[in-house]
């Protein structure tokens, strides 16, 4: 009889963290699909971890087969566009937004000229290293690499490693020609 309750018990937990898991795998599915219809485009087979945090999400753009860790913010208040095959780590920050420094300028109304916000564009096949922070107005050119922890400061063009806070060049990528 002891060997049977057990039994009882096993299979009970196990419908329970089976029936947990599908409908958590169910929740992650409805909130990626919610969250990719209003992005301003989004292609196919995009990856966004469930514990990202994307403010105003319709002026934010991503690219084919692009992917965004865990606790990885983008404030795209001002545009972020993130282009095909690109991997932002964990725990990144992405922000076209910026604060009015002046006070007596932030309370006589809003402005974008006189806070700094500007759009971040992250070119095709750009990997962003874990914590990196990219601030407004910034470009990276397409196969480029952010190191872990950098402060992007600066522009960076394609084809280059940049690491550091803030972000300083280390080299140039040997790219094959392309075919």
């Amino acid at each position: 009889m002891a060997n049977t309750t057990r039994y009882n018990k096993v299979t009970m937990l196990t419908i329970i963290f089976k029936l947990i898991s599908f409908v958590q795998r169910k929740y992650e599915q409805r909130r990626k699909y919610i969250l990719k219809t209003r992005f301003a485009t989004c292609g196919n087979n995009v990856d966004i971890h469930l514990s990202c945090n994307i403010l105003a999400p319709a002026y934010l753009s991503i690219g084919n087969n692009s992917s965004v860790g865990a606790y990885t913010t983008i404030f795209a208040g001002f545009g972020v566009s993130i282009g095909k095959n690109c991997l932002i780590s964990t725990n990144c920050g992405i922000s076209s937004v910026n604060h009015i420094q002046e006070a007596y300028i932030r309370y006589e109304g809003d402005s974008a000229e006189a806070t700094g916000s500007k759009p971040v564009i992250i070119g095709d096949n750009v990997w962003l290293g874990m914590n990196t922070c990219v601030l407004p107005g910034i470009t990276i050119g397409d196969n480029s690499i952010v190191g872990a922890g950098s402060v992007v400061t600066k522009n960076i063009p394609s084809n280059e490693i940049w690491v550091g806070n803030p972000a300083r060049f280390v080299k140039k990528l040997d790219m094959p020609a392309q075919q």
